[in-house]
């Protein structure tokens, strides 16, 4: 999960999916059997009301985001009635959940926000009468309900249900607890990674995923191995801004098949399942609210099952192929990398991007992160045009074919200044991090756009440690630096907040470093710690002359010891020369 995700509606492309869909999704009921499967935004919220409505004694909810005004006035509706109602809000999201909270309260129901035990709470879990738990991958707001694929399991397993219970009843309490799985449940942060990674390295024959976040290298990696020892692996992503086109060129270069969305006002792949070996007696399946990201999987509170379910397990794939289209499986498409590029700003270049496709249909390409005045042509591939700015740029190139696979592939892409003299230029990449995306970073899951930390300017930032545990993030970028220049000057604005109440001893530090083209550390400008917090934004600045005419990483290592979180929160970088 990046710390928040955007997404709007685009109402066509979900009533398109929503009718081929229902053609194959079986009813949601949540009287027959263990296990049922509610498939949104198919069959709409009906059965999620009628599931709260139905209880008798108790309801206790987990939310990430509660704004549905239907389910906190029943809620409210159950507690006058009667029942016991409990509900656990997410605290890092009072601007959403702040007027169920409060309608919640109003009414007598006993709410609380979630612990800062976790980065976010963003399980997403109804217990009705102790004795049925529905576990989805979805929010309660309708402010995407028409557009947002998403799941839902009504689970009876009794060791099931009294796991969430008890997990519950610690939450609410701010008390901690190592989750027992009862018989199906993947609980975050304790064990949901390492079971994901069996259920991805057990599959024999097939694997489907469908995610909304893919930036987990463990889990990526035992993706791209399935697909290397034979396994159909076939993904639907949520891309937005290029977020994961490194993880996707390393899927589809090892056989794998990509189906993305990427359109921030469309049809939104917010689910989270996995599909292993469907149709296979060995078939297993897993849905919940882990994505597959660091802090999901490591920090967060997060609950998932996987199961064997025939039923769920149909309803899953079914959706599964809508959504990747029912002509996207017939084959793949692979982008040759044509390795690292230079140039020189005034000189015109010309790079022909080369694809190999067999699912028959055309191919058109694009490209994102190109240096300033070079295009790609859309039917040819062909990059060409005249550099006007100097820099090191990553790019990525995209061939798709029109019946809808897709293949991707970086590669840096070097600008120097014209020979003539120094070109003035600004040579980092995503300076203000405003695509929402890390690239031409690399980075460890840093890049937000939560009001806890607020940017500089415009709307994302990059927000370093702030867990309180023992944690390290860093954040990096590689340049060039031309020759002939009389200035070379880094700079960035940095916020520093802290919860260390010491006034002499720096337990959480940021390292700003400078590196060779070997990795090797050539100087560390200056080290940040808690005891540089402040109230708002500073900014620095350091002269790199020195390394004039090479290849250097700036990078800045976060680091936070056992308790007692220190955040430090960049924005609005920059690489000047001149």
């Amino acid at each position: 999960m990046s710390h928040i995700a955007v997404r709007r509606g685009r109402i066509a492309a979900a009533i398109v999916i929503a009718m081929i869909t229902s053609l194959f999704l079986p009813f949601a009921a949540n009287a027959a059997g263990t296990y049922s499967l509610l498939v949104l935004p198919d069959q709409g919220e009906s059965a999620i009301y009628n599931f709260i409505n139905s209880a008798t004694s108790s309801i206790d909810v987990t939310m990430y985001e509660l704004r549905d005004t239907t389910v906190t006035t029943d809620l409210v509706n159950r507690h006058k009635a009667g029942v016991t109602v409990r509900v656990i809000l997410d605290g890092q999201h009072t601007s959403v959940n702040g007027a169920a909270y409060s309608a919640l309260q109003a009414g007598g129901v006993a709410v609380t926000y979630s612990s800062t035990a976790f980065v976010y709470t963003h399980q997403k879990t109804i217990t009705v009468d102790s004795k049925e738990s529905y576990i989805s991958t979805g929010n309660l707001d309708t402010t995407y309900y028409s557009t947002s694929r998403d799941f839902g399991v009504f689970d009876t397993d009794a060791n099931d249900v009294a796991a969430v219970e008890a997990v519950f009843n610690a939450d609410f309490a701010k008390t901690s607890i190592t989750p027992s799985d009862g018989d199906d449940l993947v609980w975050s942060p304790t064990d949901s990674q390492s079971h994901l990674l069996a259920l991805i390295q057990g599959a024999q024959h097939t694997l489907d995923v469908e995610q909304e976040e893919f930036g987990d290298a463990t889990l990526v990696n035992a993706m791209v191995a399935d697909a290397q020892r034979g396994v159909a692996v076939r993904a639907v992503l949520e891309n937005q801004n290029g977020s994961y086109n490194t993880q996707i060129s390393q899927l589809t270069s090892a056989g794998g098949q990509v189906k993305t969305y990427t359109s921030s006002t469309g049809y939104y792949i917010h689910a989270k399942t996995i599909i292993a070996d469907y149709g296979a007696s060995t078939a297993k399946v897993f849905q919940g609210s882990e994505n597959f990201s660091d802090n999901s999987l490591n920090h967060n509170r997060e609950l998932g099952l996987i199961i064997s379910d025939t039923g769920v397990a149909n309803g899953l794939e079914s959706a599964f192929n809508a959504d990747f289209g029912s002509s996207g499986g017939t084959g793949t498409v692979s982008v040759a990398n044509p390795g690292s590029q230079t140039g020189t700003v005034g000189t015109p270049a010309s790079l022909q991007i080369s694809a190999t496709d067999t699912a028959g249909g055309t191919l058109s390409y694009s490209a994102s992160g190109l240096p300033a005045g070079l295009s790609i042509a859309s039917s040819s591939g062909l990059i060409s045009g005249t550099p006007t700015t100097a820099g090191t740029y990553t790019v990525t190139a995209t061939a798709t074919d029109s019946t809808g696979p897709s293949g991707t592939t970086s590669f840096t892409w070097t600008i120097t200044g014209s020979s003539g003299g120094c070109a003035a230029a600004q040579l980092l990449g995503n300076p203000g991090f405003e695509t929402g995306a890390a690239a031409p970073w690399t980075t460890t899951s840093v890049i937000n756009n939560s009001s806890t930390e607020p940017p500089h300017s415009g709307t994302w930032d990059a927000w370093l440690d702030g867990h309180g545990t023992t944690h390290t993030d860093t954040l990096a970028q590689t340049a060039t630096l031309p020759t002939g220049c009389t200035s070379y000057q880094l700079s960035f604005w940095l916020h520093t907040d802290t919860t260390e109440t010491t006034t002499t001893t720096a337990y959480d530090t940021l390292a700003l470093q400078v590196l060779n083209s070997s990795g090797t550390v050539l100087a560390t400008p200056h080290t940040y710690s808690n005891l540089d917090h402040n109230t708002g934004y500073a900014q620095h600045t350091f002269d790199l002359s020195a390394y004039a005419g090479q290849s250097i990483t700036v990078k800045f290592t976060g680091s936070e010891d056992y308790e007692k979180q220190t955040s430090f929160v960049l924005d609005d970088t920059a690489l000047n020369v001149s």
